[in-house]
């Protein structure tokens, strides 16, 4: 497996341990996760097929990721259409990306966990999880899921940026990569990043990139595979 099947399968995994399984679908691995409906597609889907996904979810706020991009993105009532590359590296340690000031740590409790939802939340940000709340993203069972881990960042002392990776076994996803907007352009990215895959040297990394995000995806090795599309109703 490579390309956008590799980030398909890591992305289904990952919410596998962080959301609830929708009735099996052999098109897609769907779930539903903080109040919404979450789709990952399982192949390379038609236009009409994806449609029909769509109107079948319940209502409500809902997200569809469509990795492999292949076909034209579909005008849906009430739903968003975004277009943003995946983006895989292989295997092999990153080159250095500490600086002075700037620590970066895993998560390993509760009141670390809280510290790092809020920077996701915030940093991202992420409007329908304002105002935040401790555990509605990150609830603490996913401290115990096997191969789930969150990632904080500190610039002198104080928590300026986050994230959380998931290893399924073949790759390292990296997701919800975040700086609070007082401490961007300091680096802080880089470090998480690094840190991330540092700790994980010997899988192949992959994840999803915003425009903002995409220059230090490509200094660090990550290489584009295909364009997504992601499907939005805010419900």
């Amino acid at each position: 497996m490579d390309g956008a099947g590799l980030y398909a399968a890591n992305a289904a995994g990952m919410w596998q341990a962080a959301g609830t399984p929708l009735p099996a679908d052999p098109r897609y691995a769907g779930f539903t996760a903080y109040g919404a409906v979450r789709v990952v597609l399982r192949r390379p889907l038609g236009a009409p097929s994806i449609a029909g996904i769509v109107a079948a979810l319940p209502a409500g706020r809902m997200t569809l990721e469509d990795p492999y991009g292949l076909a034209a993105p579909q005008q849906l009532p009430d739903v968003m259409v975004r277009r943003m590359p995946v983006m895989n590296r292989p295997p092999g340690p990153p080159p250095a990306g500490q600086r002075d000031g700037i620590s970066v740590e895993p998560v390993t409790g509760p009141d670390t966990l809280a510290t790092a939802e809020r920077v996701i939340v915030d940093g991202f940000p992420y409007p329908h999880l304002q105002p935040w709340t401790a555990g509605r993203a990150l609830t603490p069972r996913l401290l115990h899921a096997p191969g789930w881990r969150a990632w904080l960042a500190r610039r002198d002392g104080a928590p300026a940026a986050a994230g959380y990776t998931f290893d399924d076994g073949t790759a390292l996803g990296v997701y919800s990569l975040a700086t609070l907007p007082e401490h961007r352009r300091a680096g802080l990215a880089r470090a998480l990043l690094t840190a991330m895959l540092a700790a994980h040297p010997r899988r192949t990394a992959t994840l999803v990139a915003t425009e903002a995000g995409r220059p230090l995806y490509a200094a660090l090795g990550f290489v584009t595979v295909s364009t997504a599309t992601w499907y939005f109703r805010a419900g």
